[in-house]
Protein backbone atom coordinates (compact mmCIF):
# COMPACT_ATOMS: atom_id res chain seq x y z
CA UNK A 1 0.00 0.00 0.00
CA UNK A 2 1.12 3.38 -1.20
CA UNK A 3 0.93 6.64 1.13
CA UNK A 4 0.82 9.71 -0.27
CA UNK A 5 1.44 12.84 1.35
CA UNK A 6 -0.27 16.20 -0.29
CA UNK A 7 -0.61 20.24 1.55
CA UNK A 8 -4.59 20.57 1.36
CA UNK A 9 -6.04 24.29 1.55
CA UNK A 10 -8.14 25.59 4.47
CA UNK A 11 -9.59 28.84 3.27
CA UNK A 12 -10.66 29.78 6.83
CA UNK A 13 -8.28 27.94 8.99
CA UNK A 14 -4.41 29.62 9.83
CA UNK A 15 -1.91 28.30 12.29
CA UNK A 16 -1.79 32.38 12.51
CA UNK A 17 -4.40 33.77 13.69
CA UNK A 18 -2.88 37.04 15.36
CA UNK A 19 -0.48 37.50 12.23
CA UNK A 20 -3.62 36.96 9.98
CA UNK A 21 -5.27 39.96 12.36
CA UNK A 22 -2.00 42.07 11.49
CA UNK A 23 -1.85 41.57 7.72
CA UNK A 24 -5.35 42.12 7.37
CA UNK A 25 -4.99 45.68 9.51
CA UNK A 26 -1.67 46.71 7.73
CA UNK A 27 -2.45 45.84 4.11
CA UNK A 28 -6.34 47.54 4.37
CA UNK A 29 -4.63 50.72 5.48
CA UNK A 30 -1.50 50.86 3.15
CA UNK A 31 0.57 50.95 6.26
CA UNK A 32 3.48 49.50 4.99
CA UNK A 33 2.96 51.62 1.25
CA UNK A 34 5.94 54.15 2.46
CA UNK A 35 8.28 50.92 1.72
CA UNK A 36 6.27 50.04 -1.69
CA UNK A 37 6.30 53.37 -3.10
CA UNK A 38 10.29 53.76 -2.67
CA UNK A 39 10.93 51.29 -4.84
CA UNK A 40 11.30 51.38 -8.83
CA UNK A 41 12.18 47.80 -9.76
CA UNK A 42 11.79 46.83 -13.29
CA UNK A 43 12.45 42.76 -12.10
CA UNK A 44 10.40 40.56 -14.51
CA UNK A 45 8.49 37.82 -12.07
CA UNK A 46 5.88 35.43 -13.15
CA UNK A 47 2.75 35.44 -10.88
CA UNK A 48 3.96 38.42 -8.33
CA UNK A 49 5.18 41.45 -8.48
CA UNK A 50 8.61 42.03 -6.45
CA UNK A 51 6.51 44.15 -3.64
CA UNK A 52 4.37 40.89 -3.04
CA UNK A 53 7.47 39.43 -2.81
CA UNK A 54 9.18 41.17 -0.39
CA UNK A 55 5.77 41.17 1.93
CA UNK A 56 5.52 37.48 1.36
CA UNK A 57 9.38 37.36 3.18
CA UNK A 58 8.25 40.32 5.62
CA UNK A 59 5.39 37.63 6.56
CA UNK A 60 7.41 34.56 6.64
CA UNK A 61 9.86 36.69 9.22
CA UNK A 62 7.45 36.88 11.50
CA UNK A 63 6.06 33.85 11.50
CA UNK A 64 9.15 32.55 12.90
CA UNK A 65 10.64 31.05 9.42
CA UNK A 66 14.29 29.96 9.77
CA UNK A 67 14.66 29.73 6.09
CA UNK A 68 12.34 30.74 2.59
CA UNK A 69 11.86 27.43 1.87
CA UNK A 70 9.20 26.77 4.72
CA UNK A 71 7.00 29.44 2.73
CA UNK A 72 6.48 26.52 0.18
CA UNK A 73 5.14 23.91 3.32
CA UNK A 74 3.99 27.07 5.88
CA UNK A 75 2.76 29.89 4.35
CA UNK A 76 1.23 28.74 0.50
CA UNK A 77 -1.32 26.16 1.59
CA UNK A 78 -2.51 28.85 4.34
CA UNK A 79 -4.96 30.68 2.02
CA UNK A 80 -6.37 32.22 5.20
CA UNK A 81 -3.40 34.32 5.75
CA UNK A 82 -2.77 34.99 2.34
CA UNK A 83 -6.60 36.69 2.39
CA UNK A 84 -5.54 38.75 5.37
CA UNK A 85 -2.39 39.77 3.74
CA UNK A 86 -4.42 41.10 0.91
CA UNK A 87 -2.84 38.31 -1.45
CA UNK A 88 -5.00 35.49 -3.80
CA UNK A 89 -1.76 33.12 -2.18
CA UNK A 90 2.04 33.79 -1.19
CA UNK A 91 4.67 33.21 -3.61
CA UNK A 92 6.74 30.45 -4.40
CA UNK A 93 10.47 29.75 -2.56
CA UNK A 94 11.43 29.46 -6.10
CA UNK A 95 10.15 32.85 -7.55
CA UNK A 96 11.22 34.43 -4.13
CA UNK A 97 15.11 33.06 -4.28
CA UNK A 98 15.24 34.07 -8.14
CA UNK A 99 14.05 38.06 -7.05
CA UNK A 100 16.61 38.14 -3.77
CA UNK A 101 19.63 36.43 -5.64
CA UNK A 102 18.88 39.03 -8.63
CA UNK A 103 18.92 42.13 -6.50
CA UNK A 104 21.88 45.29 -7.29
CA UNK A 105 23.19 47.41 -4.59
CA UNK A 106 20.66 50.26 -6.48
CA UNK A 107 17.88 47.80 -5.16
CA UNK A 108 18.91 47.64 -1.71
CA UNK A 109 19.04 51.50 -1.80
CA UNK A 110 15.77 52.21 -2.43
CA UNK A 111 14.63 49.47 -0.09
CA UNK A 112 16.60 51.28 2.30
CA UNK A 113 15.14 54.73 1.40
CA UNK A 114 11.25 52.79 1.83
CA UNK A 115 12.38 51.91 5.31
CA UNK A 116 13.29 54.94 5.93
CA UNK A 117 10.24 56.53 5.10
CA UNK A 118 8.28 54.27 7.41
CA UNK A 119 10.76 55.01 9.77
CA UNK A 120 9.62 58.69 10.00
CA UNK A 121 6.24 57.99 9.47
CA UNK A 122 5.22 55.50 12.80
CA UNK A 123 8.73 55.76 15.06
CA UNK A 124 8.13 56.83 18.31
CA UNK A 125 11.65 58.36 18.21
CA UNK A 126 11.39 60.98 16.18
CA UNK A 127 8.25 62.08 18.72
CA UNK A 128 11.16 62.03 21.63
CA UNK A 129 10.97 64.59 23.81
CA UNK A 130 14.18 66.00 24.33
CA UNK A 131 13.40 68.46 26.81
CA UNK A 132 12.45 65.57 29.16
CA UNK A 133 14.62 62.37 28.53
CA UNK A 134 17.92 61.91 26.85
CA UNK A 135 17.57 60.10 23.71
CA UNK A 136 20.50 57.24 24.02
CA UNK A 137 21.48 55.69 20.53
CA UNK A 138 23.39 52.11 21.11
CA UNK A 139 25.87 51.65 18.39
CA UNK A 140 27.11 47.58 17.92
CA UNK A 141 28.56 45.45 15.81
CA UNK A 142 27.43 41.78 15.44
CA UNK A 143 28.89 38.75 13.34
CA UNK A 144 26.50 36.66 10.84
CA UNK A 145 28.12 33.38 9.98
CA UNK A 146 28.40 32.77 6.07
CA UNK A 147 29.55 30.20 3.84
CA UNK A 148 33.27 30.50 3.12
CA UNK A 149 32.12 31.19 -0.64
CA UNK A 150 29.20 33.69 0.01
CA UNK A 151 30.48 37.47 -1.23
CA UNK A 152 32.69 39.54 1.16
CA UNK A 153 32.43 36.68 3.66
CA UNK A 154 36.26 36.84 5.46
CA UNK A 155 37.44 35.29 8.78
CA UNK A 156 36.39 38.05 11.61
CA UNK A 157 35.16 37.96 15.39
CA UNK A 158 32.21 36.31 15.87
CA UNK A 159 31.52 35.65 19.65
CA UNK A 160 32.35 32.39 20.66
CA UNK A 161 33.43 31.02 17.31
CA UNK A 162 37.30 30.97 16.09
CA UNK A 163 38.44 30.87 13.01
CA UNK A 164 34.86 30.89 11.07
CA UNK A 165 33.56 32.74 7.55
CA UNK A 166 31.11 35.67 8.10
CA UNK A 167 29.91 38.81 7.76
CA UNK A 168 29.08 41.95 10.68
CA UNK A 169 26.17 43.85 10.72
CA UNK A 170 26.49 47.27 12.04
CA UNK A 171 23.50 47.53 14.44
CA UNK A 172 21.89 51.19 15.66
CA UNK A 173 18.86 50.72 18.49
CA UNK A 174 17.23 52.76 20.38
CA UNK A 175 16.54 51.01 23.51
CA UNK A 176 13.72 53.23 25.15
CA UNK A 177 11.68 52.61 22.42
CA UNK A 178 12.90 48.78 21.35
CA UNK A 179 12.95 50.19 17.64
CA UNK A 180 16.13 49.36 15.28
CA UNK A 181 16.94 52.45 13.68
CA UNK A 182 19.47 51.16 11.14
CA UNK A 183 21.44 48.11 10.31
CA UNK A 184 24.62 47.80 7.23
CA UNK A 185 26.13 44.72 6.20
CA UNK A 186 29.92 44.84 6.25
CA UNK A 187 32.78 42.32 5.49
CA UNK A 188 33.78 39.97 8.12
CA UNK A 189 36.49 41.48 9.13
CA UNK A 190 35.25 45.20 9.18
CA UNK A 191 36.68 46.44 12.51
CA UNK A 192 34.07 48.74 14.33
CA UNK A 193 35.66 51.67 14.82
CA UNK A 194 35.99 52.46 11.12
CA UNK A 195 32.37 52.59 10.92
CA UNK A 196 31.67 54.99 13.35
CA UNK A 197 31.60 58.44 11.49
CA UNK A 198 29.76 57.17 8.70
CA UNK A 199 27.26 55.64 10.96
CA UNK A 200 26.81 59.48 12.28
CA UNK A 201 26.23 60.52 8.89
CA UNK A 202 22.98 58.12 8.35
CA UNK A 203 21.97 59.05 11.63
CA UNK A 204 21.59 62.22 11.19
CA UNK A 205 20.46 61.87 8.16
CA UNK A 206 17.18 59.67 9.00
CA UNK A 207 16.73 61.67 11.90
CA UNK A 208 17.56 65.56 10.97
CA UNK A 209 18.87 66.41 14.95
CA UNK A 210 19.51 69.69 15.93
CA UNK A 211 21.99 71.41 17.26
CA UNK A 212 19.99 71.61 20.77
CA UNK A 213 18.90 68.09 20.20
CA UNK A 214 22.36 66.26 19.65
CA UNK A 215 23.01 67.99 23.00
CA UNK A 216 20.64 65.93 24.48
CA UNK A 217 21.39 62.86 22.45
CA UNK A 218 23.41 59.91 24.14
CA UNK A 219 25.93 57.65 21.69
CA UNK A 220 26.74 54.91 23.53
CA UNK A 221 29.45 52.32 22.11
CA UNK A 222 31.92 49.43 23.17
CA UNK A 223 35.16 49.39 23.27
CA UNK A 224 34.90 48.22 19.04
CA UNK A 225 34.41 51.90 18.59
CA UNK A 226 36.13 53.86 20.99
CA UNK A 227 39.25 55.68 19.56
CA UNK A 228 40.47 59.21 20.93
CA UNK A 229 39.49 60.35 16.81
CA UNK A 230 35.89 58.80 17.26
CA UNK A 231 35.56 60.41 20.64
CA UNK A 232 36.32 63.51 19.59
CA UNK A 233 34.28 63.17 16.23
CA UNK A 234 31.12 62.90 18.33
CA UNK A 235 31.93 65.35 20.48
CA UNK A 236 32.38 67.68 17.89
CA UNK A 237 29.01 66.92 15.95
CA UNK A 238 27.84 67.93 19.36
CA UNK A 239 26.42 64.76 20.82
CA UNK A 240 26.67 63.10 24.21
CA UNK A 241 29.05 60.27 24.51
CA UNK A 242 29.50 57.25 26.70
CA UNK A 243 32.15 54.83 24.95
CA UNK A 244 34.44 52.44 26.40
CA UNK A 245 38.08 53.15 25.22
CA UNK A 246 39.45 51.23 22.13
CA UNK A 247 42.42 49.86 23.62
CA UNK A 248 42.74 47.68 26.76
CA UNK A 249 46.49 47.52 27.04
CA UNK A 250 46.02 51.35 27.51
CA UNK A 251 43.30 50.86 30.58
CA UNK A 252 46.11 48.66 31.85
CA UNK A 253 48.74 51.70 31.86
CA UNK A 254 46.66 54.04 33.38
CA UNK A 255 45.07 51.46 36.08
CA UNK A 256 49.09 50.89 37.18
CA UNK A 257 49.31 54.73 37.74
CA UNK A 258 45.88 54.85 40.51
CA UNK A 259 46.50 54.72 44.23
CA UNK A 260 45.02 51.67 45.88
CA UNK A 261 42.61 54.05 48.55
CA UNK A 262 41.63 55.40 44.83
CA UNK A 263 39.61 52.75 43.56
CA UNK A 264 35.58 53.12 44.54
CA UNK A 265 33.51 49.91 44.98
CA UNK A 266 30.66 50.62 42.51
CA UNK A 267 28.30 47.50 42.10
CA UNK A 268 27.33 45.10 45.52
CA UNK A 269 28.37 41.68 45.00
CA UNK A 270 29.98 41.90 42.29
CA UNK A 271 33.01 43.23 43.01
CA UNK A 272 33.68 46.20 40.65
CA UNK A 273 35.59 48.93 40.65
CA UNK A 274 36.61 52.29 38.98
CA UNK A 275 38.77 55.58 39.98
CA UNK A 276 39.03 58.33 37.63
CA UNK A 277 42.27 58.29 35.66
CA UNK A 278 45.42 60.21 36.07
CA UNK A 279 46.44 62.44 33.26
CA UNK A 280 44.10 61.37 30.91
CA UNK A 281 44.53 63.24 27.42
CA UNK A 282 42.39 66.43 26.47
CA UNK A 283 39.45 65.81 24.17
CA UNK A 284 37.47 67.82 21.89
CA UNK A 285 35.04 69.53 24.92
CA UNK A 286 35.33 68.13 28.60
CA UNK A 287 35.29 64.84 29.21
CA UNK A 288 35.43 62.39 32.67
CA UNK A 289 37.75 59.45 32.13
CA UNK A 290 37.52 56.84 33.92
CA UNK A 291 39.28 53.48 34.55
CA UNK A 292 37.03 50.06 35.06
CA UNK A 293 38.22 46.91 36.93
CA UNK A 294 36.29 43.87 37.85
CA UNK A 295 37.45 40.55 38.26
CA UNK A 296 37.89 37.65 35.75
CA UNK A 297 38.27 33.70 35.77
CA UNK A 298 42.25 34.11 35.80
CA UNK A 299 42.75 37.58 36.25
CA UNK A 300 41.59 41.23 36.65
CA UNK A 301 40.07 42.65 33.53
CA UNK A 302 40.44 46.62 33.01
CA UNK A 303 38.86 48.86 30.54
CA UNK A 304 38.05 52.88 30.13
CA UNK A 305 34.74 55.12 29.68
CA UNK A 306 34.80 58.28 28.53
CA UNK A 307 31.96 59.95 29.78
CA UNK A 308 30.67 63.69 28.63
CA UNK A 309 27.81 63.62 31.19
CA UNK A 310 29.47 65.49 33.99
CA UNK A 311 26.17 66.03 36.32
CA UNK A 312 26.92 61.71 36.68
CA UNK A 313 28.49 60.41 39.58
CA UNK A 314 30.69 57.44 38.38
CA UNK A 315 28.82 55.24 39.84
CA UNK A 316 25.46 56.21 37.64
CA UNK A 317 27.99 57.05 34.61
CA UNK A 318 28.69 53.16 34.35
CA UNK A 319 25.14 52.19 35.68
CA UNK A 320 23.90 54.21 32.31
CA UNK A 321 26.51 52.44 29.83
CA UNK A 322 25.60 49.02 31.75
CA UNK A 323 21.92 49.87 30.15
CA UNK A 324 23.77 49.06 26.25
CA UNK A 325 23.11 45.65 27.16
CA UNK A 326 19.30 46.60 25.80
CA UNK A 327 20.71 46.75 22.36
CA UNK A 328 22.02 43.19 22.89
CA UNK A 329 18.79 42.04 24.43
CA UNK A 330 17.41 43.37 21.08
CA UNK A 331 19.83 41.73 18.68
CA UNK A 332 19.65 38.37 20.53
CA UNK A 333 16.07 38.88 19.90
CA UNK A 334 16.09 39.44 16.24
CA UNK A 335 18.96 36.15 16.05
CA UNK A 336 16.60 34.11 18.07
CA UNK A 337 13.25 35.42 17.46
CA UNK A 338 13.12 36.90 13.84
CA UNK A 339 15.70 33.93 12.82
CA UNK A 340 18.21 35.98 11.61
CA UNK A 341 20.90 34.34 11.29
CA UNK A 342 19.14 31.20 9.24
CA UNK A 343 18.54 33.31 6.34
CA UNK A 344 21.95 32.88 4.82
CA UNK A 345 22.13 34.01 0.97
CA UNK A 346 25.50 33.95 -0.88
CA UNK A 347 24.92 37.42 -2.86
CA UNK A 348 25.81 40.19 -0.52
CA UNK A 349 22.89 42.50 -1.76
CA UNK A 350 20.18 39.85 -0.96
CA UNK A 351 21.40 39.13 2.66
CA UNK A 352 20.96 42.80 3.14
CA UNK A 353 17.49 42.64 1.55
CA UNK A 354 16.78 40.30 4.29
CA UNK A 355 18.39 42.02 7.18
CA UNK A 356 16.50 45.53 6.26
CA UNK A 357 13.45 43.34 5.98
CA UNK A 358 14.08 41.73 9.53
CA UNK A 359 14.52 45.57 10.56
CA UNK A 360 11.25 46.23 9.20
CA UNK A 361 9.38 43.12 11.15
CA UNK A 362 11.13 43.97 14.40
CA UNK A 363 10.11 47.93 14.11
CA UNK A 364 6.30 46.68 13.08
CA UNK A 365 6.60 44.22 16.48
CA UNK A 366 7.69 47.15 18.71
CA UNK A 367 5.09 49.52 17.12
CA UNK A 368 2.13 46.81 17.81
CA UNK A 369 3.44 45.89 21.25
CA UNK A 370 3.38 49.32 22.44
CA UNK A 371 0.14 50.03 20.86
CA UNK A 372 -1.77 47.16 21.48
CA UNK A 373 -0.14 44.88 24.17
CA UNK A 374 0.82 46.98 26.77
CA UNK A 375 -2.24 46.81 28.98
CA UNK A 376 -2.78 42.91 28.09
CA UNK A 377 -1.40 39.90 29.62
CA UNK A 378 1.04 39.64 26.85
CA UNK A 379 2.48 43.36 27.96
CA UNK A 380 6.00 41.23 29.10
CA UNK A 381 6.74 39.96 25.65
CA UNK A 382 9.36 40.48 23.75
CA UNK A 383 10.07 39.97 20.39
CA UNK A 384 10.54 36.38 19.87
CA UNK A 385 8.19 35.78 22.53
CA UNK A 386 5.48 37.10 20.26
CA UNK A 387 6.88 35.41 17.56
CA UNK A 388 7.04 32.04 19.16
CA UNK A 389 3.50 32.18 21.48
CA UNK A 390 1.69 34.82 19.84
CA UNK A 391 1.64 35.45 16.28
CA UNK A 392 1.25 31.31 15.65
CA UNK A 393 -2.06 30.88 17.99
CA UNK A 394 -4.02 28.83 15.21
CA UNK A 395 -7.46 29.16 14.68
CA UNK A 396 -10.73 30.34 12.13
CA UNK A 397 -10.57 33.68 10.41
CA UNK A 398 -13.88 34.26 8.77
CA UNK A 399 -14.99 37.99 6.85
CA UNK A 400 -18.09 39.91 6.28
CA UNK A 401 -18.96 39.70 2.54
CA UNK A 402 -17.80 43.15 2.29
CA UNK A 403 -14.35 42.46 3.81
CA UNK A 404 -14.49 45.25 6.78
CA UNK A 405 -13.76 43.62 9.02
CA UNK A 406 -12.00 40.12 10.28
CA UNK A 407 -13.54 37.86 13.23
CA UNK A 408 -11.34 35.57 14.34
CA UNK A 409 -11.98 32.31 16.41
CA UNK A 410 -9.21 30.44 18.55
Amino acid sequence: MSVQITLEEFPSQTRYVPLAILGHCLSRTGFLQPVWDALDWPIKTCEHTPTEILQDVLVSIMAGHKNIAQINTQLRPDVSLATAWNRQRFADQSNITKMLNGLSHSHIEQLRAGHDALFRQHSQTVCHAFDQAWLVVDIDLTGLRASKKAEQSCKGYFSGQRNQYGRQVMRVSIPTYHETLLSYLYPGNQPGNATFKPTLALIQQLLDLSKEQRRRTILRCDAGFGTDENVNWGLWQQYQVLMKGYSGRRAQLWAARIADDAWIKVAAGRDRQMAIAVNPPRFGRHVNLFVLRWPGKKKLHYATLVSSLSQLSPEAAWRLYDGRGAAEVEIKADKQGLRLPKRRKRSFAAQEALILLTDIAHNILSWVHHGVLEDTPFADFGTERMVDELLCIPGTVEYSKKKSFVEALV
